[in-house]
């Protein structure tokens, strides 16, 4: 039986030129850059070699358009997400993130009332989108399509949400992270289907003021990525 291949993979973003570049490189190299279809963190799949995600894509799933206006209100709106097997050094550019998998356990998570302070601190109230949160303008059929389809019960969107909140909050301004290198190292505060949009994380469009993250996938990088629930990624930034 043959060695499993490690999970990792370089992030990358870039402006519309140096797209262009990469792929015609790559085309005459015989390496096809896939587009992501569902969701942009199709492309996040261990089976992709490169993969991309065009401007227009973000927010095109109904799920993700809400949490697609932090991609929009960050100094990537514009770029070309890319993410390689690969390090693509020989185009002169240095990743965004690496991401791999890892056996990191956290050694504490909040509770409700916690996860409330988490909202609550100074610099997530200043950093997120109008848009992030207002979940009243999707609906409850959406709320209710996405319930079901993570398996959720007994809990309702708006009681989930405050966990969507807090988790990322806790990348912005951590409260629930450990020390490596004198660093705090935040990570995901709850399960796989309590999260949601960890591709901002994945991505450094949150947390990119920590040299490194412990991420756990959401449901939508398992359903359309394949990545594992409720097991932490390592999220390596190289500069900051």
């Amino acid at each position: 039986m043959g060695e499993l291949k490690e999970y990792k993979k370089y992030v990358y973003w870039f402006q519309e030129k140096e797209f262009q570049c990469l792929k015609n490189h790559s085309e005459q190299e015989g390496i096809k850059l896939v587009e992501a279809k569902n969701a942009a963190c199709d492309i996040l799949s261990k089976g992709m070699e490169v993969g991309f995600v065009p401007v227009e894509a973000w927010g095109k799933n109904p799920f993700c358009k809400r949490p697609s206006s932090w991609y929009k209100a960050s100094s990537f709106v514009g770029q070309i997400l890319v993410i390689s097997s690969f390090d693509l050094c020989e185009y002169h550019m240095t990743p965004e993130t690496i991401i791999r998998e890892c056996r990191f356990r956290p050694p504490r998570l909040p509770n409700r009332e916690e996860k409330l302070r988490l909202i609550n601190q100074k610099r997530y109230q200043q950093s997120k989108p109008g848009e992030w949160e207002d979940i009243d303008a999707e609906g409850p059929e959406l709320h209710n399509q996405w319930l079901k389809a993570i398996g959720l019960r007994g809990v309702s969107f708006e009681e989930l949400f405050i966990t969507h909140r807090a988790n990322h909050a806790n990348f912005i301004e951590p409260t629930y992270f450990v020390l490596e290198e004198n660093e705090p190292v935040p990570y995901s505060i709850d399960k796989t289907s309590h999260i949601c949009s960890a591709c901002l994380e994945f991505f450094n469009i949150i947390g990119s003021n920590h040299r490194k993250k412990y991420v756990v996938p959401c449901p939508g990088a398992v359903l359309y990525a394949g990545m594992i629930p409720n097991r932490y990624y390592e999220v390596l930034q190289l500069q900051i």
